[in-house]
């Protein structure tokens, strides 16, 4: 096998290739994979795997397990990872081996030797990790089912003190330093670095915006610990939040999730969530879409005894049988339509260079990223194709700036560019100083802030209109220049500014990041506000038809639709240039994928 990255997109001996498999540890062994030997147990549920259609499995390097004192290694250890590697290669499996694994299930299984020293500014630690992941890339020089080698699964959380304190070069120097010892050694080995949703929604210097020392850009994310207002692992939110990491990591490199799952729920739960959430991740353009996890844990040790309810999110259940859920992954895993080619989109959300913040100073407000999944939900509702963009904006007609909190010459220096040759921006104001475009995009100039005890407020645009629900925080006071207003009032409104050969809509308000309450986007047709800005650019649905909890991922020559609410579903799809509407019925959490040409 030989896999390589081009143009965002995994290939593995010169074709397209989606990665649909576990992580695994045995049911029996658990964290003890490595010194509670059970090859044949490997065996046996590598070939279930590839059985059940599966291509990929990801199993966990435990540092403290192959070098027990600092610069002693145990040969034992990596003999038995060469031979569960050809194990999986045996069955048809790809590997994906996170090295380096300290942190596990909310515990810390260090090796012995260390003493807390910092992993990413004592030089000595440093020479330990280089040479670690060196001799296993070595260790596995002979074999040919390696898809990735991970430098250190969700790694900041070994000492999340120290990594907060680190900045994005100190991070970015870490990961290229710890890749090219790999790539030395093993160069056809493609180098990622697991994050959590904080490498997204978070302010760390592991973001998935700091990667450009890595082949893809792997990120994951669990409903019970997101944010954003996610209600339940039932919600519509919660089958979304996966795919947006994907599209929002694609924005820096191609997207891979490494963890996917769900925690806290029942059978049929789990299962509604992999179906939905698996499909929207795949047909969004992840490159891999590994499941959490093979089996249940029926071991007691390391790291189940602090947190024994971490063994009950298998696939499969102790005896082995199934859950409803492996099903869904199977189905999942025999689609090839869902991750087919898509058409570049006319729409755009940008995502400025300081979208996940980062600064700790009085001067540093909260991510914006928030902002940017609001945005995500209301163009998927409003079923108006886009991308999400993190550099030039050349060839879009519209581009979305939601709920900016901090924004850059940079930024500023593209945004322009995109107005002057004729393009739509729409910018919503997310920190009244450091959000602010200036006077001359907006068409408007700041009066003053004001710091209300919150409240509600009505925005309304001609006969449409949207409550506000204001926290007590800072509000914005402008006053137009150049811009004539569109809709609102001066407690939120929306400005008309022409500039160059194009326009910039403003809005006064952070429109998305008002959002962010339980249960308020599914109350009103707040995806409307996105259709009269995207109607102002000459841009329609491509595929129309479908209730707001339908999502509708065009593909060349088909589309893939995916219900994300709980209810059964009927939609009659328009597709442009076809007279007959296409009829759609989809269960709850369902999905299928839809021709343009059938009959």
């Amino acid at each position: 096998m030989t896999f390589t990255v081009r143009n965002g997109r995994l290939w593995r001996d010169g074709a397209e290739f989606v990665a649909i498999g576990v992580n695994y540890h045995p049911s029996r062994a658990g964290c003890a994979i490595w010194t509670d030997w059970a090859p044949d147990v490997l065996a046996a549920d590598f070939r279930r795997m590839a059985a059940d259609g599966l291509n990929t499995v990801r199993l966990f390097v435990f540092w403290r397990d192959f070098e027990p004192a600092a610069g002693r290694y145990r040969a034992e250890s990596f003999a038995r990872l060469r031979e569960a590697v050809r194990l999986a290669g045996a069955a048809g499996l790809a590997c994906v081996l996170s090295v380096c694994t300290i942190f596990m299930n909310g515990q810390l299984l260090e090796p012995a030797w260390r003493r807390g020293e910092n992993l990413w500014r004592d030089e000595e630690t440093l020479r330990r990790q280089e040479e670690f992941v060196r001799r296993v890339a070595r260790e596995l020089s002979e074999v040919d089912n390696i898809l990735a080698l991970d430098l250190g699964d969700e790694i900041e959380n070994v000492d999340p003190v120290a990594a907060r304190g680190l900045g994005p070069a100190e991070v970015a120097a870490w990961r290229a330093r710890l890749a090219a010892a790999i790539r030395a050694e093993l160069p056809s080995a493609l180098v990622v670095q697991a994050t959590g949703a904080t490498g997204v929604f978070g302010g760390s210097a592991f973001g998935v915006d700091n990667s450009a020392a890595l082949d893809l850009v792997a990120t994951h994310g669990f409903p019970l610990w997101a944010p954003g207002s996610v209600e339940s692992t039932d919600s519509y939110k919660a089958t979304n939040l996966v795919p947006f990491l994907v599209r929002f990591a694609a924005a820096y490199g191609a997207p891979f999730v490494d963890e996917f799952g769900s925690y806290g729920v029942d059978e049929p739960t789990a299962a509604r969530y992999l179906r939905a959430a698996g499909a929207s991740t795949i047909a969004n353009g992840g490159n891999g879409l590994l499941a959490w996890c093979w089996q249940d844990i029926t071991a007691t040790g390391e790291p189940y005894r602090d947190r024994p309810n971490e063994r009950a999110v298998g696939l499969r259940r102790p005896d082995g049988r199934a859950k409803p859920a492996l099903a869904e992954l199977r189905r999942l895993a025999a689609s090839r339509e869902l991750s087919g080619r898509s058409d570049r989109p006319p729409i755009a959300i940008y995502l400025p260079e300081r979208v996940r913040g980062g600064g700790a100073s009085y001067l540093d407000g909260e991510p914006g990223t928030i902002g940017a999944f609001y945005a995500y939900l209301l163009l998927k509702r409003a079923h108006l194709p886009f991308d999400l963009v993190s550099g030039p904006l050349d060839g879009y007609r519209l581009v979305l700036c939601p709920s900016v909190t901090r924004v850059t010459m940079t930024d500023l220096d593209r945004l322009r560019a995109h107005v002057d040759s004729g393009g739509v921006l729409y910018y919503s104001l997310g920190d009244h100083l450091h959000g602010f475009p200036g006077a001359d995009l907006a068409g408007v100039e700041l009066v003053d802030f004001r710091l209300d005890p919150g409240g509600e407020s009505v925005l309304r645009w001609d006969d449409d209109e949207w409550p506000l629900h204001w926290p007590a925080r800072q509000r914005s006071r402008v006053a137009a220049t150049t811009a004539t207003r569109l809709a609102g009032d001066d407690r939120a409104m929306v400005l008309d500014n022409r500039v160059g050969a194009g326009r910039v809509l403003f809005c006064s308000a952070p429109f998305e990041r008002l959002l962010d309450r339980p249960g308020l986007l599914a109350s009103g047709r707040w995806e409307r506000f996105y259709r009269r800005i995207a109607e102002l650019a000459g841009l329609r649905p491509a595929i129309g038809g479908a209730d707001p909890d339908v999502e509708i991922v065009p593909k060349r020559g088909h589309a893939v639709v995916i219900n994300h609410g709980v209810a059964p579903t009927r939609c009659e799809l328009t597709w442009p240039g076809r007279a007959d509407p296409v009829t759609v019925e989809l269960a709850g959490k369902d999905w299928c994928v839809v021709r343009e040409d059938v009959r």
